[in-house]
C-alpha cells in the first residue's frame, strides 16, 4: 500500500508545475478583476449616496455627466489601484470544506482516502483513489461534464513524462486549494487519483534528503514525499543522476550509508534494489537505468 501511495504521489509531483501555473494565473486574474471592479465602484459611489458627485461640477440628482467629469490625477489613481490590489491579496481563512472529495465521486462511487496526510516537497495534500473499469477517455469526459455542471471550467492537461496520464483541475471560489482528478491508465481500466491541496506549496521549498543523506554528483533536485498512516511514518525521495550507472550509484550510497551508521539487511540485495537498517528504520535503495539515456533513476524509501 505504501509503495503504491508513493508512486501515485509521484505522479502528482510531476503534474505540480502545471497545477501551480494555473493557480498563479487564476489568483492574478481574480485580483486584477477585483481591483478594477472596486475602483470603478468607488469612483461612482459618492454621487449615488449624497446627491453631490465629487467628480463633476453638477450638484444634486442621481446621475453624473461624463462630459462634466473632472480627470482624477494619475498618481492618485495608481495609488488607489495598488491599495485595492494589496487588499485583495491579503490572506483570508480557508473556507471549511466538510466533504473535500465529493467532487470526485464517479458514477456513484467515491474514491477512498489514502492515509491521514501526504506531504510532497513540504506541501500538504489530501489524496483518495478509486479504480474503475472505464477507459481514461470516458472518465475524462464524464468528469468534465460534472465539473461544468458545478459551474467550473476545469483545466485539462497531460502529466509530463507519464504517457497516457491526464488530469482535470479547478479551484473552488474563495479557496487557494485546487481540486484535481488525475487519471492513470491500467489493465483493468483507470486509476482515479483525487487530490486537494495548494500545488504552489510543492514548489516553494527545494527538497532535501532526510537524515542529511547526500545525493551523488550530477543529481537533479530530489523530490520528497512523506506518507503518514496510523502507526506508520514513511518517506520517499526520487531523482535522476546524469551520466552515471546503477552500480556507481549503489556504491555511492553503500559508502554514505555506512558512514551514517546504516548496515545492510541480509538477503535484501536484488537486481535493482537493496535495503539497509539503522535503529529500526529500514531504507530501501533502488537504482535503475533511465530508458534511452545514460542516466539513472534513483528511489529511496524510509519505513519506520
Amino acid at each position: 500500500m505504501l509503495l503504491r501511495s508513493f508512486s501515485i504521489a509521484a505522479v502528482l509531483l510531476a503534474a505540480a508545475p502545471g497545477f501551480a501555473e494555473e493557480a498563479s494565473a487564476t489568483s492574478a486574474t481574480a485580483a486584477s478583476q477585483l481591483s478594477a471592479q472596486e475602483a470603478s465602484a468607488a469612483a461612482q459611489s459618492s454621487g449615488a449616496q449624497g446627491g453631490t458627485c465629487t467628480a463633476c461640477t453638477s450638484g444634486g440628482g442621481d446621475t453624473c455627466s461624463v462630459s462634466q467629469a473632472e480627470t482624477i490625477p494619475d498618481e492618485e489613481w495608481k495609488e488607489f489601484i495598488r491599495k485595492k490590489l494589496a487588499e485583495s491579496q491579503v490572506a483570508k481563512p480557508e473556507p471549511v470544506d466538510p466533504d473535500p472529495f465529493s467532487f470526485s465521486v464517479y458514477r456513484g462511487r467515491r474514491p477512498e482516502p489514502m492515509g491521514t496526510q501526504t506531504i510532497i516537497n513540504g506541501g500538504k495534500m489530501e489524496i483518495a483513489t478509486l479504480i474503475v473499469p472505464d477507459p481514461p477517455d470516458v472518465v475524462v469526459q464524464a468528469y468534465y461534464e460534472v465539473f461544468s455542471r458545478m459551474g467550473f471550467r476545469p483545466l485539462v492537461g497531460n502529466v509530463p513524462h507519464s504517457p497516457g496520464v491526464r488530469y482535470l483541475s479547478f479551484r473552488p471560489t474563495g479557496s487557494k486549494k485546487l481540486k484535481t482528478v488525475t487519471l492513470v491508465p491500467s489493465k483493468s481500466g483507470t486509476v482515479i487519483l483525487a487530490s486537494v491541496g495548494n500545488p504552489e506549496e510543492l514548489l516553494v521549498k527545494k527538497p532535501e534528503l532526510p537524515g542529511g543523506l547526500p545525493v551523488p554528483p550530477n543529481a537533479q533536485a530530489a523530490a520528497t514525499i512523506q506518507q503518514m498512516e496510523s502507526g506508520t511514518s514513511s518517506q520517499s525521495s526520487s531523482f535522476v543522476v546524469r551520466a552515471s550507472t546503477p552500480e556507481e550509484v549503489r556504491e555511492f550510497y553503500r559508502r554514505e550509508l555506512a558512514r551514517l551508521g546504516y548496515g545492510p539487511v541480509a538477503h535484501s540485495a536484488q537486481q535493482d534494489s537493496e535495503s539497509f537498517e539503522k535503529a529500526g528504520v529500514i531504507l530501501t535503495l533502488s537504482a535503475k537505468p533511465e530508458k534511452n539515456s545514460n542516466n539513472v533513476v534513483v528511489s529511496l524509501i524510509w519505513l519506520q
